[in-house]
Order: structure tokens, then C-alpha cells, then sequence
């Protein structure tokens, strides 16, 4: 019974915040202060509260029996099924169907379409050989080299040098020159820009 009490107490909690958040957004009008009201702009809370019509301990949360001894209580009572009742359920499942779909061409032309054809496949068939049959097989042949032998190399022979000379290159020189219309005053200033 604590945790239903502690549920109550955070629904309406939230349903009075969420009230006094659209009060206070409906107040657009301000009203000057010690003309109405009673002084300094001092008032009565509301009923938002703790104790208050919409709070935990309110008079909104329970209901009290005010007519005239006639009580009507009202409950939806869950009748149970003596067997399970089959219920049709249709299920659409997409299947993929291929139907011919005529494409207009404006110009027809010839398209290649490869189709099958008959091709030679040769097939070796085991021969009995009654009578041995010389095969040429690749052994290595020692060929005689005169090695190691003397190869000749001009001492001392030319290497190509390259050497880079420096080069003078004449670059202008920007002179920027700078004219006083007589406008500018002496003080700098961002807006001196005649």
C-alpha cells in the first residue's frame, strides 16, 4: 500500500507542475505592483501545494460518497474463455512474381545475346602399351666455362660531373609611395580612409 501511495503522490506531483507550468504561460498581462493586490505584490500560493486540492493529501484524489445513500461502483471484471477461441489472422507475405512487362523502344536495333553451342571436348582414353616406349627426358648437360676470367676496365675512366653555376636573376623593386591629401587629421583613426 506504501508504493501505491508513493505512485499517487508522483502522478499528481507531475499533474500540478504541469498545471502550474500553463498558468504561467497563459500570464502574459503584468499588472503594476500595490494596486490590486495587497501591498507588495504578496498573494495567496494557489492550490498546487502538498496539501492543496491536486495534492497528496487533497480532497482530488479520493472519492467520497455525497449522494443520498445510493453508492454506484463501477469495475471491469476480466471474465475468463472456458477454451481458446481460433480468431482468423490474415497475413500478407509478398512473393515475387514475374510477369512480362512490354518496355515501348522507339528504334529497335539487333542486341547480342549469347547462347549456347557445342564445343569439342577432346577425351583421353587409357591405351595398354605392350612394349616400352622412349621419352625424351631434359638432364642437365655440364657445358665447360672458362671461369672466373679476366674482364678489362679502363683505369682511370671519366665520370660525367654536373656543376651548378649560380645564376644572378634581376628582380624589380615595388617602391610603394605614399600621398598626403591634407584631409587625414593627426590622430589615427579606422575612418581616416580618404
Amino acid at each position: 500500500m506504501n508504493a501505491m501511495n508513493a505512485k499517487l503522490f508522483v502522478v499528481f506531483a507531475l499533474m500540478a507542475t504541469a498545471l502550474a507550468e500553463e498558468q504561467a504561460a497563459g500570464d502574459t498581462k503584468k499588472d503594476k505592483r500595490g494596486i490590486y493586490g495587497l501591498g507588495y505584490g504578496g498573494g495567496y500560493g494557489g492550490y498546487g501545494g502538498y496539501g492543496g486540492y491536486g495534492g497528496y493529501g487533497g480532497y482530488a484524489s479520493y472519492n467520497l460518497p455525497i449522494s443520498h445513500g445510493v453508492s454506484v461502483i463501477t469495475k471491469a471484471v476480466a471474465v475468463p474463455v472456458a477454451h481458446p477461441v481460433p480468431v482468423a489472422v490474415e497475413k500478407h507475405v509478398p512473393v515475387p512474381v514475374k510477369v512480362p512487362v512490354a518496355v515501348p523502344v522507339d528504334r529497335p536495333y539487333a542486341v547480342h545475346v549469347p547462347k549456347p553451342y557445342p564445343v569439342e571436348v577432346t577425351k583421353h582414353v587409357p591405351v595398354p602399351v605392350d612394349r616400352p616406349v622412349p621419352v625424351p627426358v631434359g638432364v642437365p648437360v655440364k657445358v665447360p666455362v672458362p671461369a672466373p676470367y679476366a674482364v678489362k676496365v679502363p683505369q682511370p675512366y671519366a665520370v660525367p660531373v654536373v656543376k651548378q653555376i649560380p645564376v644572378p636573376v634581376v628582380q624589380p623593386a615595388v617602391v610603394v609611395e605614399k600621398y598626403n591629401s591634407g584631409w587625414q587629421s593627426g590622430y589615427p583613426s579606422g575612418y581616416s580612409s580618404w
